[in-house]
């Protein structure tokens, strides 16, 4: 058994937090944890107590991993009402395991450090073997004596941990890591495609590359996810889900460098719905028209969220930056709502009719042509606004600064061979 003095506190008891949970309590490591979805009798052991609040882990752990699902669950059981950060004694180490922006522990840190609590941010990814048996790499940010004091730990459950530089360069590494296995997913299904369209069987393309130079990962552990994926999909999961995240969070990332990822963009463009509906159906006779239908469903989905949750998005779109913009239908004379990406500058927002990248401008563009007037939807405050297309010069400039903000957007502007329009949304009376 491992020698691990006092009780390790888990907050998040899910599949990986469950997991991570299972390895230490077999080792012998006592584990408080604590779930609002704990099934009880699932960690049937004297190595496991069931605390009944944050509060009551932050202060009996020197220890505690964070390991919940979004940016706000981080950051409201770290500093919210009755968080870690109340109630932990000095010199706890805060863990956070979550898939989160790395932004999100940059700023976490400082907060922590004010309370003399340290703070690193441990990216994971499962290795060759099981979990049950340790097999875990951890991408590991921050200082190097906390890294070093929480080391001991980690390595009951992770045979590989990488100190990747100070706090929040953990989920940079793991972003990239996943970047590559989720551009790796959608080219290998590609391969698979192809090969399958020529006539090869399944068996002697997996097993040819397997042992070449376009081996990988995703090769390496095809099985029947990746089947029914090349199918009719595997709708709606949480592989489907967690893929959209961490794409979107390394788009953001690439964002605020101001890094331009082609390939990534092409892989939130088409790999979460050939993950739901299948590759076969993505590519179809028939995709235009149901990816047409599907993108007003998801739509719907979005305006109908945003609008119950204040201007707030969970799941997988937690981390977009949306308003709802209502228009006029310049044919039907029909109120139209459409969510999209905005850039904020001072008093003015501007939004971009890249319509995806097609080659047709939207149909909101056209209809505030025909009819300036709309409605802003802004957080939980709708008001009156005046639609304005920027003159080709200020809309270059404008449509820049959008493009080093995220820089997608210059892949939208390619991939539609016209230029972009740029529409100004003024408040009435400003």
């Amino acid at each position: 058994m491992v020698q691990i003095s006092g009780s390790v506190g888990v907050v998040g008891l899910g599949e990986m937090g469950g997991a991570i949970a299972s390895r230490l309590i077999s080792q012998g490591v006592h584990v408080l944890g604590v779930d609002t979805n704990l099934d009880a009798g699932r960690f049937d052991s004297p190595y496991f107590t069931r605390a009944d609040s944050i509060a009551t882990v932050s202060t009996q752990c020197e220890f505690i991993l964070v390991i919940v699902h979004t940016d706000d669950q981080v950051r409201d059981v770290v500093l919210g009402d009755g968080g870690l950060a109340e109630s932990a004694q000095p010199g706890t180490t805060v863990v956070v395991h979550s898939t989160v922006d790395p932004a999100t522990c940059a700023a976490l840190a400082p907060e922590l450090l004010a309370r003399r609590l340290g703070l690193l941010d441990a990216g994971m990814s499962r290795g060759r073997g099981s979990m049950r048996d340790g097999s875990l790499t951890l991408f590991v940010g921050g200082q190097s004596d906390v890294v070093q004091r929480t080391h001991p730990l980690f390595e009951v459950y992770s045979d590989n941990v990488v100190h990747a530089g100070p706090v929040g360069h953990g989920m940079v590494l793991k972003l990239c890591n996943n970047l590559l296995l989720h551009t790796n997913r959608l080219a290998t299904l590609e391969v698979a495609h192809i090969a399958a369209a020529a006539g090869v069987e399944r068996e002697p393309l997996l097993q040819g590359v397997r042992s070449s130079t376009g081996t990988s990962w995703v090769v390496e552990n095809w099985g029947d996810k990746d089947e029914k994926t090349s199918g009719g999909g595997l709708g709606e999961h949480p592989l489907t889900h967690r893929t959209t995240r961490e794409v979107d969070l390394a788009l953001q990332m690439a964002g605020r460098l101001g890094v331009a990822l082609p390939a990534t963009t092409a892989t939130g463009q088409h790999l979460t719905d050939i993950l739901t509906r299948g590759l076969a159906a993505h590519t179809g006779a028939k995709a235009r028209d149901e990816a047409g239908e599907d993108a007003r469903r998801r739509n719907s989905e979005v305006i109908e969220e945003f609008r119950a949750q204040g201007g707030r998005l969970t799941g997988s779109r937690a981390s977009s930056q949306l308003l709802l913009l209502t228009t006029m239908g310049a044919r039907t004379g029909l109120l139209r709502t459409s969510p999209m990406t905005y850039l904020p500058e001072g008093d003015h927002i501007f939004v971009f009719a890249t319509n995806g990248g097609s080659t047709k401008h939207p149909a909101w563009y056209r209809n505030i042509l025909a009819n300036p007037k709309v409605i802003v939807e802004l957080g939980d405050e709708p008001f009156a606004a005046l639609a304005t297309e920027m003159p080709e010069n200020l809309r270059a400039q404008i449509y820049a600064r959008q493009v080093a903000r995220r820089p997608e957007f210059a892949d939208y502007a390619d991939q539609s061979c016209r230029a972009v329009p740029v529409i100004r949304l003024q408040r009435n009376g400003n």
